[in-house]
């Protein structure tokens, strides 16, 4: 991310996107990225609904559509980037629930594998 895109932000937005960095991704659980995953999706739905509203009180009070584009552009960006950050995040959570379906699975077959070996009661 830019420091002029990360200036467009508040102190608790930036902590927000901070936090959605790579080499901090990669040391979260998956339930703390669920968590985190949640307030960066709370984020962005912020910012583009607000997006949207401006957008269309724009076209509203000047008639054109054209306008629309111009007048929000601030807000269209803090969307952009919060989305970037959405689409960060769901790919480690998405790489951690993988992780964790892949170690119950071994966990599973080792344990029939070991219920298997044991010798029949006589």
């Amino acid at each position: 991310m830019k420091p002029s895109e990360i200036s467009l932000f508040t102190a608790k937005e930036q902590t927000l996107l901070v936090s959605t960095e790579s080499k901090r991704l990669e040391e979260l659980s998956e339930d703390e990225l669920a968590d985190l995953l949640t307030r960066v999706r709370r984020a962005r739905n912020k910012y583009s609904d607000l997006d949207r509203r401006q957008s269309a009180a724009a076209v509203k009070a000047s008639g054109r559509r054209s306008v629309s584009s111009s007048s929000n552009q601030r807000t269209a960006r803090k969307a952009e980037v919060l989305a970037d950050a959405v689409s960060r995040v769901s790919r480690y959570l998405s790489r951690a629930a993988r992780r964790n379906a892949d170690e119950l699975k071994r966990e599973r077959i080792d344990a029939a594998r070991r219920e298997r070996a044991k010798p029949a009661p006589s």
